[in-house]
């Protein structure tokens, strides 16, 4: 009788365990068959693991898909998504919610093309395309009253929370623009927070934000910080960025300044802060920057080139500050078709120094004596000086 009772028992435990184990498969398998089929078409998932457990699930080789004519098929890929879930209900028809979503190894890619088309903007295009595609699909299947209720949509069955957290990402920006080839800059070591507000179909992003640090070029001491807030389905490009960054390396970004400078850097740090806001179309831009270690010279042919009446070695020693770095600060504003370009607070005060030294060379030099030969007087140049920071100081 006694064997009789361990046998029943060890058959009661492999039964329960049996019916766990199923109960587990159809979970899985019931999960994975729902969110692939409401998936939008630019979303790939490999593979999708519910635990058991029901506290997890990971989502492996997540990605989101280049629009077409860009290099690469991936604009974003992350190794995994592990977070916890929960069943709304007592099956899984009733809906699952996500939490505390923790992304790793993302590489996330931004290219510019040739003809300036952007990847991420280029994106719009895909995203309007899903959601025309999920509506369609919920009309075919209920009419009007689907669309009332949300039928067909993956938020029925699916709750995605809005804050993410990246640990250990990576940017890679290519930009194919540059009469040299492409040109690639890195973000490595990416840890970032951020908040994603999708529409009903989890289609489209209504508006994205994120705030975080990293790595240029995967150098230790070039660190870039970042808050930035995006709203894609707007029909102008409508963004705020704030970027802080410290210790660049100044050549990385040489491509972007060569053809507007002066001076050729054989080395020097960038550090300061950088702020670019864009409001259908229009752009609102104030930064401050500080070079330090530098070594530099004038460029060939602009030895003797002036700038508000002074050459551009003389100019330089107006914006360096008592540590030996050069600050710069500036504005720019108005329409991206036509932006204005104003001197910041520092600048101003740099020319007005300036404006005031070359005022009192001039007054000292005139000592009443006037030009020949139809020159401007030394007075007359002093009063030029004069108007000159009158106009900076109105900017």
């Amino acid at each position: 009788m006694k064997r009789i009772s361990i046998v029943l028992a060890i058959i009661l435990v492999v039964i329960a365990l049996a019916v766990f184990f199923y109960r587990y498969q159809i979970l899985q398998y019931s999960a994975e068959a729902l969110i692939r089929n409401l998936l939008p078409g630019y979303v790939k998932i490999g593979s999708m693991v519910f635990e058991p457990d029901g506290k997890e699930v990971k989502l492996k080789d997540f990605v989101i898909l280049n629009p077409p004519g860009f290099s690469g098929e991936e604009l974003m890929l992350i190794k995994e998504i592990s977070c916890a879930y929960r069943m709304k209900g007592k099956s899984l028809l009733d809906g699952v919610e996500i939490m505390e979503p923790l992304l790793k190894g993302m590489v996330f890619n931004i290219e510019r093309l040739k003809d300036g088309r952007v990847n991420v903007m280029e994106m719009k295009t895909l995203i309007e395309g899903a959601s025309q595609k999920a509506a369609r699909s919920a009309a075919a299947k209920g009419g009007a009253s689907s669309r009332r209720d949300g039928a067909g949509k993956l938020s029925d069955i699916l709750r995605l929370p809005e804050a993410f957290t990246v640990r250990n990402g990576r940017l890679v920006f290519t930009d194919r623009m540059q009469p040299e080839g492409a040109y690639v800059i890195t973000l490595e070591d990416i840890n970032s927070d951020i908040s994603v507000n999708m529409n009903e179909y989890y289609t489209g992003i209504i508006n994205a934000t994120s705030t975080g640090e990293a790595l240029l070029n995967g150098a230790r001491n070039e660190v870039v910080r970042w808050t930035i807030s995006f709203f894609p389905m707007e029909p102008k490009l409508t963004m705020s960025n704030r970027f802080e960054v410290s210790g660049l390396d100044i050549t990385t970004l040489m491509p972007y300044y060569d053809r507007y400078s002066p001076f050729v850097f054989k080395k020097g740090r960038f550090s300061g802060l950088l702020i670019f806001d864009f409001n259908q179309g229009s752009i609102g831009s104030s930064n401050e920057i500080h070079l330090s270690d530098l070594e530099f010279y004038v460029k060939p042919g602009w030895e003797n080139a002036e700038f508000w009446d002074t050459t551009v070695r003389d100019l330089v020693k107006y914006f360096t500050s008592p540590h030996g770095d050069i600050v710069f600060d500036f504005k720019i504003k108005g329409d991206m078709a036509d932006p204005k370009f104003y001197l910041g607070p520092i600048s101003k005060q740099a020319i007005t120094s300036m404006a005031i030294d070359k005022i009192s060379e001039a007054i000292q030099k005139a000592s009443g004596k006037e030009s020949s030969g139809g020159k401007k007087t030394d007075l007359e140049k002093a009063g030029e000086y004069l108007e000159l920071v009158k106009g900076f100081m109105k900017k």
